[in-house]
């Protein structure tokens, strides 16, 4: 489907050997990707949960304090989730576990931020059959102690985050780091008031990630954690990764499984976002990618599934 030159090559060749681990690369040509446009409400989607079959997702800076509910086949808009005492600074990632949903407020593009914020309320408000409901949330209020600059220039800091993900008790954090090009993994309690991040490891992923989603279930065939984002050129992978077996184990333990899977340049699959679980038989990972424009290309804002060509 799409064709690698040599600065693609060598940069999955960086990829392997800076992580000084073994990493498989997947070939995209091996799997169909099905397509479905969303809302032009969702032009600048910043995240993506699947739940009971359906998409959700928000736009992130400028866009208003709200969760979409999206119909799966159709790409429409059925209920609106709107936070009444929440404003969107930069609203970059959602997640949910039993008991709640998560909407991440820490893009930090610029990394001056000192109001970092995860915003939470009560699961069970999503089983109203209304149009448009209303919800207050809880606040989790947050810092990196290692970040010390908070004037470091525009798109340089190493403390921007886009990624979010609940496990084992604990909400977990990945950095979206524009100078380093890694991500670092942060955990939060799930606890109103303010706290520091507790730095928990770094990972060499060669681009910026800006999502994250895990599947802990042992019998799913899509059981692991995995990042999707882009390097500054703007070329888009997805990265999985095996769970520790271990509650407390290292994400990023070198003895782990891992691949890399690269989707194309932003101008084929547009600016990725967010990825999630499709539940199916096989289960399938999807994206979701915001509407992108440059020169002649044109992508609009999607969700994107990932099958293999025997599906």
């Amino acid at each position: 489907m799409y064709k690698f030159h040599l600065s693609i090559f060598l940069l999955l060749c960086s990829i392997c050997s800076i992580a000084q681990m073994k990493i498989d690369t997947l070939d995209i040509e091996n799997y169909k990707i099905k397509s479905t446009k969303i809302s032009e409400t969702l032009k600048e989607i910043s995240s993506l949960e699947i739940i009971d079959g359906f998409y959700w997702g928000q736009n992130d800076s400028g866009g208003k304090a709200e969760l979409y509910k999206v119909d799966p086949k159709s790409g429409k808009i059925i209920q609106t989730v709107k936070i009444s005492n929440a404003v969107n600074v930069d609203w970059e990632e959602m997640t949910h576990n039993d008991d709640y949903m998560f909407i991440g407020d820490f893009g930090n593009n610029n990394g001056k931020r000192t109001d970092l914020t995860i915003y939470y309320f009560a699961k069970s408000k999503l089983e109203s059959d209304a149009d448009v409901i209303s919800v207050e949330a809880k606040k989790i209020e947050f810092y990196y102690p290692e970040q010390k600059n908070f004037n470091p220039g525009k798109k340089t800091t190493n403390f921007d985050c886009e990624a979010m993900f609940f496990y084992n008790g604990q909400l977990h954090l990945f950095t979206k780091e524009w100078s380093n090009l890694a991500t670092t993994h942060y955990t939060l309690q799930v606890k109103e008031g303010k706290q520091a991040a507790k730095k928990m490891g770094t990972f060499q992923t060669n681009y910026m990630v800006t999502g994250a989603h895990v599947d802990d279930s042992p019998i799913s065939n899509t059981h692991g954690f995995y990042f999707i984002g882009y390097t500054p050129d703007g070329f888009a992978f997805i990265s999985g990764f095996s769970l520790p077996k271990k509650e407390n184990g290292n994400l990023f333990d070198p003895k782990l499984n891992k691949f890399n899977l690269p989707l194309g340049f932003t101008a084929q699959v547009g600016q990725v976002e967010g990825i999630s679980i499709k539940q199916d038989k096989p289960n399938v990972i999807c994206y979701s990618n915001e509407d992108f424009k440059f020169k002649t290309f044109h992508v609009e804002q999607s969700v994107q599934c990932i099958y293999s060509l025997a599906q």
